[in-house]
């Protein structure tokens, strides 16, 4: 037995067992020519052998092709999809797929403890009133205020503020049973700096080096064991009590930590040392009209003026929604750049469309935009708070994917919106061209398509032209009914 005659063997068994017997003979009688066809073209007879299993190679091609058609034609689901338009063609699943994307990036939004933290009112008392200082023309989450600036502002009196407090960041690791960790990221702060911010640490009474640290440090170094509560941890080479843990949301000021190193005495933080400033305002008629952020002119330590700008915590609290509304607004001002608004001509006249299948197509179209939003949202919020990156980072990713989502989703809700039945809402199907671009001017070319129920056609133009600019819907009348398991 040659060769190829053992391959056409081999993928008969793919063949449907009806159909197996006349596919071999069909085979045999193609290999038969082709092998009179080498026969005259090669003298060798290897290159004639190779020839004719070239030829046989294709017979699993065809076996499997054969035998998906029949897999297909046995399956109900294939059955129905020959008398029924598909399912996820239907307006409803549409509504359904889009409300499970909002529940799933709501849910994501709120089960995450790091975007819940982002997306929550601050846990801190009255936030208008805390203010976080830096050096005007710098980012808010460069730490370039020092020490030794805080303590002259505290030595004098005051108009503004009522108390000052302090943190530097440092890198040192926690020596924890009998092992030191990774170095971690640490806030060297005053001891005032929970109760000023209020809270549920507002209570805080520090006596000696206390340490609060992280949630994933305390899982992650510490087990979650209670147990080692208010025991004494070094950091570094000091001794500390560690006291607590915080949450995400009790963290929303400038910079990242793993952990907070209260000092009981001003004197244990260097005067040198740069770092983050915060301040509460007096409770002052003049103060409250200053509103979320200022600019004041402070005496340095090594004399002179200069420029501090104050900014509110409320902005920062707000700033995950205050952006999303100007990303929307700018993937709503980038829509008509990049796609065609119009949703083509529809004609007025006829008993099909009546004011409430109007109305509940533009329902229909409102309500994709709707369902879009707290998934553009919530998901955009989502990546951008789910992992442990740069505050300011976060909230270039929020921009960028909301701004993206937002723009490429409205562009979906349109063009799926136009290659939809105004009377039954669902997609239509079966496009097929129509025309010659070389008679573009007598009569129309383009692609129709046709509603599985039998409602209309919708001719979209190729080359758009003063006649004929956009997309056209035809309705079809009765006649047509015979054509069509749904009533037209």
């Amino acid at each position: 037995m040659s060769l190829s005659r053992l391959l056409l063997l081999s993928a008969a068994p793919l063949v449907p067992s009806a159909r197996r017997r006349p596919w071999l003979q069909e085979w045999n009688s193609e290999l038969w020519y082709v092998r009179q066809a080498s026969h005259e073209q090669y003298d060798s007879l290897v290159a004639r052998e190779r020839a004719a299993i070239v030829f046989c190679a294709g017979a699993f091609r065809d076996a499997w092709c054969l035998w998906r058609e029949h897999a297909s034609a046995l399956s109900p689901e294939s059955q129905e999809s020959h008398l029924y338009a598909p399912a996820a063609q239907s307006a409803w699943r549409c509504v359904g797929v889009l409300a499970l994307l909002a529940m799933l990036s709501t849910a994501a939004a709120l089960l995450i403890p790091r975007v819940r933290s982002a997306i929550l009112p601050s846990a801190y008392r009255d936030t208008r009133s805390l203010v976080v200082f830096s050096r005007s023309g710098q980012p808010l989450d460069l730490p370039l205020i020092s020490l030794r600036q805080v303590r002259l502002w505290q030595g004098r009196s005051q108009h503004f503020f009522s108390e000052f407090a302090f943190y530097a960041p440092a890198t040192k690791p926690l020596f924890v049973a009998s092992h030191y960790t990774p170095e971690l990221r640490i806030a060297r702060a005053s001891a005032n700096l929970f109760p000023l911010l209020g809270g549920a640490l507002a209570g805080t009474q520090v006596t000696e080096p206390t340490l609060y640290v992280s949630e994933p440090v305390w899982q992650r170094e510490f087990h979650s064991d209670p147990a080692l509560l208010n025991t004494i941890v070094k950091v570094g080479i000091r001794k500390a009590r560690l006291a607590g843990v915080l949450r995400p949301d009790q963290w929303r000021l400038p910079g990242t930590f793993d952990a907070w190193l209260l000092e009981p005495s001003a004197s244990a933080i260097p005067g040198s040392a740069e770092g983050y400033v915060v301040a509460r305002l007096l409770p002052a008629a003049n103060n409250s009209t200053l509103g979320e952020q200022w600019n004041i002119l402070a005496v340095e330590p090594a004399g002179g003026l200069a420029s501090f700008q104050c900014t509110s915590v409320s902005i920062r609290d707000r700033a995950p929604q205050r952006l999303f509304l100007f990303a929307l607004l700018l993937a709503l001002l980038a829509l008509p750049a990049t796609t065609s608004l119009p949703l083509g001509e529809y004609p007025v006249q006829g008993s099909r469309i009546s004011r409430s299948l109007r109305i509940r197509r533009w329902m229909f179209l409102s309500l994709k935009f709707g369902l879009l939003l707290p998934t553009l949202c919530f998901g955009a919020v989502t990546l951008a708070y789910a992992f442990p990156v740069d505050p300011t980072n976060s909230l270039y990713i929020q921009l960028t994917v909301s701004f993206l989502v937002g723009l490429f989703g409205f562009r979906w809700a349109l063009t799926d919106q136009r290659h939809r039945c105004p009377v039954c809402l669902s997609t239509l199907t079966s496009p097929a061209r129509v025309g010659e671009p070389s008679r573009n001017f007598l009569g129309w070319n383009g692609t129709e398509l046709i509603c599985t129920e039998g409602h209309g056609l919708l001719h979209v133009p190729e080359l758009p032209t003063s006649w004929f600019g956009t997309q056209r819907w035809l309705y079809l009348d009765s006649s047509w009914s015979s054509l069509f398991l749904g009533t037209v």
